[in-house]
Parts: C-alpha cells; structure tokens; sequence
C-alpha cells in the first residue's frame, strides 16, 4: 500500500544532492571550466547577460587562467560588435536628421508632415546611444573584474 521506505530515501538523497550541486553552481563552488564553457555557449546563444554571469562565477574564486583570459577576450570582442553595429545605426539616423542644406532631404526634413518621422527617429537615437552606454558600462565592469 505505501511506497518502501528505500524509495522514499533514495528520492530525498536525489532531491537533496540536487539542491546541493544547485547551491555549489550558484555560489561559484564548481569547476572554472563549468563557468568558462557556459558562458561561451551563452555568446553562441547570443545571451551577453548569461555569459558575463558565468564569467564572474568562474573568475570570483579562482584565479584567472588562460581558458578565462580566452574567454575575457571573446566576451570583450563580442561587446564591441554589439557596440560598433549600434554606432553604425546611430550614425545612419544622424545622417537622416541632419542631412547637408544642399540636399533634397533637408528640404524634405522641413516640410510638416515629416516631422513626426524625424521625431520617431529621434527617439530610435536615443534608445540606440543609451544602448550603447550600457553595453560600455558592461565592459567597463569586465575590465575592473579581469
């Protein structure tokens, strides 16, 4: 009628080695080349957030090691990707706003009707700078922790 007591102590040892590898995982307690190859399969996944956070838990305990000093730099290179294709599109909506006075799209620009596009792109600008200061502040933050 009730489950042998062996099943039942093999579930509560399984749950409670379950929770103890999470908490060790959590903390920074396994192997730096768990953290490492994490965080290089979150830059596959294109998850920046994810990757960062195993790089902290692989070099907060630890010494950095050339696997961690490898994956530094891809970490560093992928963030100034990321900040050089929002600068491209930055420098492309500039070139809208503010086009030379001889062309036909600053004619264009002054006209009212085109006015609520400008101001659409304006705020597309800012949301791609604030972007980019973000993105800054993140690598900023990986240097201080290299």
């Amino acid at each position: 009628m009730f489950p042998s007591l062996g099943l039942l102590t093999g579930i509560l040892t399984g749950l409670v080695a379950k929770l103890g590898v999470r908490g060790l995982d959590k903390y920074g307690y396994l192997p730096q080349s768990t953290y490492v190859n994490r965080a290089l399969k979150a830059l596959e996944k294109d998850d920046l957030d994810e990757a960062i956070r195993n790089y902290r838990l692989a070099t907060q305990k630890r010494k950095s090691t050339s696997k961690t000093e490898i994956a530094h730099e891809i970490i560093s290179q992928a963030i100034m990707i990321r900040v050089a294709k929002l600068q491209a599109r930055v420098d492309e909506i500039e070139a809208l706003l503010h086009p030379p006075i001889l062309s036909v799209l600053y004619w264009r620009n002054l006209l009212p009707r085109h006015r609520n596009d400008l101001a659409e792109l304006q705020k597309e600008q800012d949301g791609f700078k604030e972007a980019i200061a973000v993105l800054q502040r993140l690598k900023e933050q990986l240097i201080e922790d290299a």
